[in-house]
């Protein structure tokens, strides 16, 4: 099953609110709590320094102190346990608690070695001690109190790890309410981004399916990214080239269908004549020539389109050396008969120039431009046929001195069945396939096709094909 764009979409923001919520949920907190911890452990340091600095400098023995210089101490650690909330003790170098800044459940006597043996090993201790008395879960600081560089003692001030970790999951909730205003952010985003990208492209899908049914005057709507503009475009021109060809086909299959039915007309109706006798006998050669000459007509008209197919097709045929010069003197010899009853002279000159391609296609090429010279010349007319090699193209140019072709009628010619004089050209012979063959030959080798023609002067049609050089690329 093949995935579509929105369901990506989807997915892919489902996988980051999850995402984002597992981090933000548990690894958030998480760091939260440590780096709060990091921050308390350090200021709790930086405070039991200034405290040892202040109170207790060259401390000689924790044990020394007198009554009221415990009892002074007391009440200052007890302030500071209001203001810190945080546990003070002085503690002496056996581990035995002589000051508790706390006034209800006192720790004095006891010894922290007995609540944990490892208590006072490092300057930080993070757990549980073995005390009612205590936070389950603590942070302590233990900053030793030295004399005459022997330590006398320590300062231990003591904080609960609860309620860092309730500030914890309360920043953690901040940070809860903007990831939910973050990806309703990015919800919007991803809308916006959908009525950008997927539902223009629903809209090119619906258009192309009203061009696929023939509905060709639905109009393309106006996309919003500059990047749609060349598929519009190609969409519009593939609409247009649909519409033609459909058309094309149209009025091929039109213009077949009267070439054909106007020969098979003239040979039913001279079969008929023989066939009831009606045809006396001095007058059946005419028509058994009229049924021989209509039906040539139908199979020249037959092998045109069966060679225009082919050529559409894009058949691969073997391709060899030629010479234009080659081909157009054998042109005129074979066209030389027509041209002397018509009273138009024939000429060629030039010089070699080797293409490589199709002998027969190009043999057709310059046969029916020359035929169409001398077909719609006037009496006394001439025909030029020019070969000849400049800037890498083979040229082969026919000129003649005919009746011309109207302007606005030009590039029409090198359709099929099209003709610019149709009574005249009905009168002259051929299928109208002739120069729908010569444009597609051409085309065939890549050639390049010019008309230019001017009406009661003459036309010229020149074909450059890429000239060859040993190569059998050259094309």
């Amino acid at each position: 099953m093949k995935l579509s764009i929105r369901s990506i979409y989807i997915a892919i923001y489902l996988l980051l609110a999850a995402v984002m919520f597992v981090l933000i949920h548990f690894l958030g907190v998480h760091l939260i709590s440590d780096s709060l911890i990091t921050e308390r452990k350090a200021a709790l340091y930086e405070e039991a320094s200034a405290l040892s600095k202040r109170y207790f400098f060259n401390v000689r023995s924790i044990n020394a102190f007198d009554d009221q210089t415990e009892s002074t101490l007391r009440e200052r650690m007890s302030s500071l346990q209001t203001m810190s909330h945080a546990r003070y003790f002085l503690v002496d170098g056996t581990g035995r608690i002589s000051v508790d800044s706390a006034e209800q459940n006192s720790l004095e006597g006891q010894n922290f070695n007995d609540l944990n043996p490892t208590f006072l090993d490092s300057d930080t201790y993070m757990g549980h001690l073995n005390s009612s008395y205590l936070p389950k879960e603590s942070l302590s600081i233990i900053y030793p109190l030295s004399g005459d560089h022997d330590i006398n003692g320590y300062l231990v001030i003591m904080t609960s790890l609860k309620e860092l970790r309730i500030s914890a999951r309360h920043l953690t909730k901040s940070f809860r309410i903007c990831f939910v205003l973050f990806f309703l952010i990015l919800l919007f985003i991803l809308l916006e981004l959908y009525c950008l990208t997927l539902h223009p492209l629903r809209q090119l899908s619906l258009t192309i399916r009203e061009y696929s049914q023939g509905h060709f005057k639905t109009k393309m709507k106006n996309l919003p990214l500059r990047e749609y503009d060349s598929l519009t475009t190609a969409i519009h021109n593939l609409a247009s080239s649909s519409k033609n060809a459909g058309a094309y086909q149209k009025d091929f299959v039109a213009n077949v269908s009267h070439e054909l039915k106007t020969p098979l007309q003239s040979i039913m109706g001279s079969a008929e004549l023989i066939e009831n006798g009606l045809v006396k006998p001095e007058d059946m050669p005419h028509f058994i020539k009229n049924i021989r000459t209509e039906s040539a007509r139908l199979v020249a008209l037959i092998e045109d389109i069966i060679r225009l197919s082919r050529l559409d097709e894009g058949v691969e045929i073997p391709k060899t050396e030629v010479d234009l010069l080659n081909v157009a003197t054998e042109t005129a010899e074979l066209l030389r008969g027509n041209a002397e009853a018509k009273n138009v002279s024939v000429k060629v000159h030039g010089k070699s120039a080797v293409v490589f391609g199709v002998d027969r296609l190009i043999y057709e090429i310059a046969y029916n431009l020359c035929e169409n010279a001398v077909k719609y010349n006037i009496p006394g007319g001439a025909v030029d046929i020019g070969v000849d090699a400049r800037k890498g193209k083979a040229l082969l140019t026919v000129r003649d001195t005919g009746i011309g072709i109207p302007k606005e009628q030009q590039s029409r010619v090198f359709e099929r069945f099209y003709r610019v004089d149709k009574s005249r050209s009905k009168d002259s012979g051929g299928t109208g396939l002739g120069l729908s063959i010569v444009k597609h030959a051409a085309a065939y080798h890549n050639a390049e096709l010019t008309l230019e023609s001017v009406p009661g002067k003459g036309t010229c049609v020149t074909v450059a094909f890429p000239l060859y050089d040993g190569s059998e690329n050259a094309e």
